[in-house]
């Protein structure tokens, strides 16, 4: 007898399916028609969080949805234009890295892509290894999840930490078309789910030709992008996500382009900045977006209303400087520990605040979510736990209270972000940007990570402990507060 397929199995099919945008309102209908089971406020609440998470959906709205499917439909004629540089040239090799999207599929890694020749022949792949200064340029707009996990890290020097990272051998083809810098290479799409390319060089002059057209394209996606930003689900979004989304926006006259390319986009933006993001994203912001906030969340005078919705909700009014999914992860870690005292945590959590609650009301909603929530705590630590996530989940706690530790301190002698140095404050800032995404995965118990999650924070978290204990000493003894 075939089993029932799970409410994860209807969405995931549905939206493989899916040819056109969509409200979750459609598309909740059609998972209960199929799931044969009406869904609960819930479940409608998890599947609007699923869509708007969901690798192969864009929102385009708070409850409207792009399937990529839909955008590659109008858009996979359009080839990709990567040039080539002196350290392809001379290694005879092919980096693919960022340069592939908006065409890089979520469901591949960059050793799964498969390029083709001219003729069609398959082009070998290689295993390589280089310095991570000499090719993190290749992977800079791509995120964290495209990035080569294989890294020996070099914790004294940084920049000459080994990599590998796969390459294509092109010895043949730059011999063929005799490639030289500045010449460049048409890379079709030909199958987007088996990650199939083939690939056409071009000479210096060709790629000139092209690029009045290109950059006719370029400014239309630009005007596209300043048009629909504004929108939570597009702010929300990666940067392949705003440029598919952008490019399903553009009128037919626009997409008669010889070739997109990424780089050449970015290099001609003039009211964007790309930046670094939650979660490891990259992102495009308007400029007076990102120059009004330093390229981070400003601190600003906040005034508390006395909210007493969720536990996020009053962190927000309070000001507090975590999440619920953050402090959830905490109380995991610091429960089912020796190494922390539960009344110093709390102290380093909401201290420094003074009257903390605006109200009695807020106080009293506060203690009684935190009641029920240490009751759900202590009885999933009952349940068995792998102790490889349990070690991870404890390490990115331990980062994020160091993180609030730092915080407190520059709150006592009254420093505010916006007054470190820049790349302290970078620093800062994308390590709590690590742990907003991590700990968001960790907060959740019954669901436990997946593989490829697990690898990425162990490799995170190789890279970003040795230099921890240097922002801390940056922060505690070397800023000369007083």
């Amino acid at each position: 007898m075939p089993r029932k397929p799970t409410l994860q199995n209807v969405i995931d099919n549905l939206i493989r399916e899916s040819q056109s945008p969509f409200t979750v309102e459609d598309f909740s209908r059609e998972v209960e028609k199929r799931w044969r089971k009406k869904m609960s406020k819930t479940s409608l609440s998890h599947l609007k969080r699923k869509l708007s998470d969901h690798k192969y959906i864009i929102g385009t709205d708070a409850n409207d949805y792009l399937p990529y499917s839909a955008v590659l439909e109008k858009i996979q004629h359009i080839p990709l234009l990567v040039h080539l540089g002196k350290f392809e040239i001379d290694r005879k090799i092919l980096i693919p890295g960022h340069r592939m999207i908006p065409f890089i599929s979520n469901d591949h890694t960059e050793r799964d892509l498969i390029f083709l020749d001219p003729d069609g022949e398959e082009i070998p792949r290689l295993k390589k290894k280089f310095y991570i200064e000499e090719v993190i340029h290749f992977y800079q707009y791509a995120g964290e999840s495209h990035f080569p996990d294989d890294i020996n890290v070099n914790e004294w020097m940084p920049g000459k930490s080994l990599v590998m990272t796969p390459a294509w051998d092109m010895r043949k083809l730059f011999s063929a078309y005799k490639c030289k810098p500045k010449d460049g290479l048409l890379i079709k799409l030909v199958d987007y789910a088996k990650g199939a390319f083939q690939i056409q060089p071009l000479s210096k002059s060709q790629v000139r030709s092209k690029q009045l057209n290109i950059r006719f394209l370029n400014v239309a996606l630009e005007s596209s992008l300043i048009r629909l930003y504004g929108g939570e689900e597009l702010i929300l979004s990666s940067l392949e996500k705003q440029i598919l989304r952008a490019f399903f926006s553009l009128e037919e006259k626009f997409l008669n382009a010889p070739a997109f390319s990424l780089t050449d986009f970015l290099e001609s933006l003039k009211e964007l900045s790309i930046v670094s993001f939650e979660g490891g994203k990259v992102q495009l912001v308007p400029k007076w977006k990102s120059e009004a906030q330093g390229l981070v969340k400003e601190e600003t005078g906040r005034i508390p209303k006395g909210v007493r919705g969720s536990l996020e909700e009053i962190f927000q009014d309070l000001g507090l400087p975590f999440h619920e999914w953050e402090f959830i992860s905490i109380l995991y870690t610091v429960m089912a520990s020796d190494k922390f005292k539960i009344e110093s945590v709390f102290n380093l959590l909401f201290g420094g605040q003074g009257e903390l609650f605006l109200n009695k009301q807020q106080h009293d909603a506060f203690y009684q979510k935190l009641r029920e929530l240490l009751h759900v705590i202590c009885e999933d630590l009952k349940q068995p736990e792998s102790s490889l996530i349990r070690d991870l989940r404890d390490k990115s706690v331990g980062v994020k209270l160091s993180l609030i530790g730092m915080l407190r301190f520059l709150e006592e002698n009254k420093v505010g972000l916006q007054d470190l140095p820049s790349e302290t404050l970078n620093q800062i800032i994308d390590l709590d940007h690590f742990c907003t995404e991590t700990l968001r995965k960790f907060a959740d118990r019954t669901q436990p990570p997946d593989l490829k999650f697990i690898r990425d924070v162990r490799l995170a978290l190789k890279i970003i402990l040795p230099h921890l204990g240097q922002l801390e000493d940056e922060v505690f003894s070397r800023l000369g507060f007083f």
